[in-house]
């Protein structure tokens, strides 16, 4: 890749939207966006935008 091909492609502003949560009718429990099962809050990554443990897992 040329200089001004990098240049241009390093001032491309991109913004990472996470999906938009289902509401439940319980507080302690969310649908996993990535398998679209009701687990409960506790089984939820931090970090993961709110994808469970086992979609997380290797």
């Amino acid at each position: 890749m040329d200089q001004s091909a990098a240049d241009m492609v390093s001032k491309v502003c991109i913004e990472i939207l996470p999906p938009e949560r289902e509401d439940t009718c319980t507080p302690d429990a969310a649908i996993c966006p990535c398998c679209r099962k009701l687990r409960p809050a506790s089984s939820m990554d931090d970090d993961g935008c709110g994808i469970c443990d086992e979609c997380l897992a290797p």
